[in-house]
């Protein structure tokens, strides 16, 4: 396997690159903070790789990933390369949404932090079969909406049973949504939901109806 790390490989070149590589990074370094952090301004922050990853959808394919650089989670030491050894920054719902972003956009999920100093939760996010099933299996990977601060994904399993949706509050005060699921993946009808984080049947709707904290997330399974 060849993975190439230029820095972030411009879009125009993602033909050529994808013709050689099997992985190639899509963005500058990626550490553990939301926005532009002053100081580190060529660091891509979480908030900034929504747009990337939508960028770089279209080229996902068998073989071929774009990749969102390393997860920054968990114990970032004893030398993590940028700043002193520390716990990640990211707050709860931000490693939750990271791991979601990658997933559903079939990121490879490359670990950052201290394998062996991982704490309960850090080891949740890692080892959650079903999120993982999205990274490893899923096909048709795209951002389907963007309004302001709301972002949703969709995706489907490689089966074609049913539906991925990742659903992302990116703004910094709690967000109420409520959608048709024809305008995400375009048929209306009545879905069982699975939580995917939660792994648990929730409910069943004809419509997408959550409320997000700041930077939060989640993940479901739509199907019939």
């Amino acid at each position: 396997m060849l993975s190439l790390s230029p820095g972030p490989v411009a879009l125009e070149h993602a033909n050529e690159i994808s013709k050689y590589a099997e992985m190639w990074r899509t963005c500058n370094d990626i550490w553990d903070h939301w926005g532009v952090v002053k100081g580190l301004e060529w660091s891509q922050g979480l908030l900034a790789q929504f747009q990337t990853a939508a960028a770089w959808a279209p080229h996902i394919a068998p073989g071929r990933w774009p990749d969102s650089d390393m997860l920054p989670l968990g114990r970032l030491g004893p030398n993590p390369g940028l700043g002193k050894p520390r716990n990640t920054q990211l707050t709860r719902n931000e490693q939750q949404t990271m791991m979601t972003l990658w997933s559903i956009s079939r990121s490879p999920l490359i670990m950052g932090g201290n394998l062996l100093e991982l704490d309960d939760w850090t080891r949740s996010l890692m080892t959650n079969k079903e999120v993982i099933a999205v990274n490893q299996h899923s096909k048709d990977n795209r951002q389907a909406l963007k309004d302001g601060g709301l972002v949703i994904w969709t995706a489907r399993p490689q089966n074609g049973n049913g539906y991925y949706v990742a659903v992302f509050n990116t703004s910094d005060s709690e967000l109420n949504v409520e959608r048709s699921w024809k305008d995400l993946v375009n048929k209306k009808g009545d879905y069982r939901i699975r939580d995917l984080w939660e792994r648990k049947d929730v409910s069943r709707s004809d419509r997408l109806t959550v409320t997000l904290p700041p930077h939060a997330s989640v993940l479901w399974n739509l199907y019939r």
